[in-house]
């Protein structure tokens, strides 16, 4: 009987010197790195000036300070943070989805997909037709930022010699994009959701597919009807190059292993290993060409891996 209230006695020792779980307080480190980040990002109106891993090492300072624990004891539980499971999992994913993403790039599976929806889609619905190639670029690549780079000079190039409005160009892009990249599974921000809370890629993907679906029919539907009013001189369209039917393939691939419910981890490295020999095939690079390329698309997920895994080390045990 004295042996468990010394134990009690000393965990509620211990409880003393930690943040009250009950009191704004303990999400200060939290608060100073958000609060860091966005006033960085509004400040210079760039929310790439400042780097998020800087700022949330900032949170992690005010952590170890307000913690009233030794030194070793704020360590020890940062690190246990940074080295759990999901963020580990989170953190080859992110390596893997920015290799796949570099190399399909490199041997020029952006540029097919771009020209095969040039090549067979009317210049009447060239909008909704950069909404549709956006949101299969997205969702293969999983990454909307990289849809809407790649896409985005071809898209003002269509909207200027068409005669379309630029911002219905553009917004269709941007929508598509995000439409896309809202479902992908092997999105950065995907990964990260599903890693942190505990659920499946494939159920995520359903639900949002049930939210993000319907809007995104809608919008098909109006940028369709806006196409029959539209008169376009076809003899001033965008020139596109010849469809490369194969570059298609690994995308194709990892949509349709992902929709059957693969692992994730298998469905990008056979993403990477497909492209891959796709680029060794047709000469795009040599095996060092391709080594390099795999180690550049992880050097291109560095900020989002590091943020990850300082996060998690903040954060913990709060979310684990």
């Amino acid at each position: 009987m004295k042996k468990v209230t010394s134990n009690t006695d000393s965990l509620n020792s211990v409880s003393k010197n930690l943040l009250p779980t009950s009191n704004w307080i303990a999400l200060l480190p939290l608060f100073v790195f958000v609060g860091t980040f966005l006033g960085a990002g509004i400040y210079f109106n760039d929310f790439y000036a400042l780097p998020s891993p800087i700022a949330v090492c900032l949170g992690i300072f005010v952590a170890f300070v307000l913690l009233r624990i030794p030194f070793k004891e704020n360590m020890d539980t940062f690190l246990k943070g940074c080295g759990d499971e999901k963020i580990l999992t989170m953190c080859i994913i992110y390596l893997l989805a920015g290799a796949f993403s570099t190399i399909t790039k490199t041997t020029g599976s952006v540029d097919a997909v771009v020209n095969l929806g040039i090549n067979y889609i009317s210049p009447s619905y060239y909008a909704v037709g950069i909404f549709l190639i956006a949101a299969f670029l997205s969702l293969s690549a999983g990454t909307s930022v990289g849809a809407i780079v790649a896409l985005g000079s071809v898209t003002m190039a269509l909207a200027e010699q068409s005669g379309i409005s630029i911002s219905l160009m553009g917004a269709a892009l941007l929508t598509g994009a995000m439409f896309g990249d809202n479902l992908s599974v092997i999105s950065d921000t995907t990964i990260a959701a599903t890693q942190s809370l505990g659920c499946e890629m494939k159920d995520k993907m359903r639900t949002n597919f049930k939210v993000a679906f319907p809007a995104a029919l809608v919008s098909v539907i109006i940028l369709t009807i806006y196409g029959f009013s539209l008169e376009i001189d076809t003899t001033s369209t965008f020139i596109s190059q010849p469809v490369s039917w194969v570059l298609i393939i690994p995308y194709v691939v990892v949509i349709i292993l992902s929709l059957v419910g693969m692992n994730v981890f298998v469905v990008l490295f056979l993403g990477v290993v497909l492209s891959g020999l796709m680029g060794l095939y047709l000469n795009s690079f040599d095996i060092i060409g391709f080594s390099k390329t795999t180690y550049k698309g992880f050097e291109g997920m560095s900020e989002i891996f590091y943020l990850s895994l300082l996060t998690g080390g903040l954060l913990y045990p709060t979310i684990f």
